[in-house]
């Protein structure tokens, strides 16, 4: 440590700088908390193809104009299929988890979810024929082990639903992988910006699909959320659905930035480390917004996800810095969320 980057506060710029990505990471966090709540929230209210068109509208001119503001635009290197690749993977994954909600508490979503580390570890190991290492064996036993004790399968507290955001945290390791080998000199927000403009496309897909050929009945009563298109926005509830649609458009912007600042300023592997706060702040926004809370053998295959996705990214992280592979090309952890 040199006496001159010592700050006021006794921490080198090396320490800073982890202090500030964990700041960033853990605002991005709560932000990204708040809006799977608030989503679940408005499954009642809401189709997910018009909360999404609705959302995209909203987040667009603010992701332009931020853009705008620092200078930030597509750069000369990027792969435009690539990144429409990226983003129709991390649409797909946030439908199934939209739809997982409504059937879920936020917790035990959340945490399938997050096993997503897992898949990366596994598909980062067949991609490059290499043998795992200790942490990453170990990571993927205590994650499959949480998984099923999240499951419980054969038992009154298994759900069927339960597979659809272990579905979407696959779709979410392949698109963490496009993200890390054929979009890593992207600008995060430019991604963000390629991932709104996928929402945008297929909500109104879905939209127009359901217009012009309606399912059955009985779909749309079993399943409202996803079965159904436009629902008319009564008085009533305008004024408090708008702001949350407007909120919900604000997050997107706001977690996308302070996701991509804690990649800048932080190594990539403390940083992934930390945005298993999310877990943490899922749990709160669930208890406080719908007072669930997951019971015991679930509180325990959560905590078995989050140390299995601890100890995975501890070993990508060692291998990366035994490899010296530069930290851009190593995030491969929750952060390529945006």
């Amino acid at each position: 440590m040199f006496c001159g980057e010592i700050s006021l506060f006794g921490l080198s710029r090396m320490e800073r700088g982890a202090v500030g990505g964990l700041g960033w990471i853990v605002l991005s966090a709560v932000l990204l908390a708040l809006a799977d709540a608030l989503v679940k929230w408005l499954s009642d209210t809401l189709s997910v193809w018009q909360l999404v068109t609705l959302r995209a509208l909203v987040a667009l001119p603010l992701l332009g104009g931020v853009m705008c503001l620092t200078g930030i635009r597509r750069r000369d290197g990027c792969r435009p299929v690539w990144v429409g690749v990226r983003s129709l993977l991390l649409v797909a994954m946030w439908l199934l988890v939209y739809l997982a909600l409504t059937g879920l508490p936020l917790p035990a979503v959340s945490a399938a979810l997050y096993s997503a580390p897992l898949w990366i570890t596994l598909l980062y190991g067949l991609r490059r024929k290499r043998r795992l290492h200790g942490f990453e064996v170990g990571a993927v036993v205590i994650g499959f082990c949480g998984v099923l004790i999240l499951l419980r399968p054969g038992t009154s507290a298994f759900s069927a639903m339960f597979w659809l955001p272990l579905a979407g945290a696959v779709l979410y390791a392949l698109a963490a992988m496009l993200t890390a080998t054929y979009c890593h000199d992207e600008s995060p927000l430019v991604l963000a910006l390629g991932l709104q403009l996928g929402f945008l496309g297929v909500g109104l897909a879905g939209l127009v699909g359901l217009s012009a050929w309606p399912l059955p009945p009985a779909w749309q009563q079993a399943a409202p959320f996803i079965a159904t298109g436009w629902h008319p926005l009564t008085s009533p509830g305008l004024v408090e659905t708008a702001a949350l649609i407007a909120g919900l458009a604000v997050i997107a912007v706001v977690a996308s930035a302070a996701m991509a600042r804690a990649y800048q300023v932080a190594p990539a592997p403390l940083v992934a480390a930390g945005d298993y706060s999310y877990l943490a702040f899922s749990a709160l926004w669930s208890l406080w917004l719908f007072g669930q809370t997951p019971d015991g053998w679930g509180a325990l295959g959560i905590g078995l996800i989050v140390c299995a996705g601890l100890c995975a990214v501890r070993g990508r992280g060692d291998c990366a810095a035994k490899t010296r592979v530069p930290v851009r090309r190593a995030r491969l952890g929750p952060g390529a969320r945006s």
